[in-house]
Formats: C-alpha cells, structure tokens, sequence
C-alpha cells in the first residue's frame, strides 16, 4: 500500500508540474504579439516626443 501511494504521488506532482509548464502555440503566439506590439508603441512614442521637441524648438526660433 505504502509503494502504491508514493508511485500515485509521484506521478500526481510529475504532472502537476508538466501541466503548468505547457505553452499552448495560441498562448506563444500571443505573447510574441503582446511584445511586438510593446515595440511599435516605444517606437511610436520615441517618434512623436521627437517631433514634439522639434516643434518646441521651431516655435523658439
């Protein structure tokens, strides 16, 4: 009793942890979009505080 008990909690750990490791494709996916897209919006918003200090200095001169 005692080897079967120690087997089915070995195996219930072993896959509680698997479970929790597994990445679906669609979750990559989406982390890869989440990334990308953080991205673009630094791009962005490095783009548009330069045009706005530009457009600051222009008024200056």
């Amino acid at each position: 009793m005692l080897a079967k008990t120690f087997v089915f909690r070995r195996y219930f750990t072993a896959r509680h942890h698997l479970a929790g490791l597994r990445l679906t494709a669609e979750t990559i996916r989406e982390a890869r979009q989440r990334r990308k897209q953080a991205r673009h919006d630094q791009r962005m918003s490095s783009i548009y505080s330069w045009c706005e200090a530009f457009r600051g200095l222009g008024f200056m001169f």
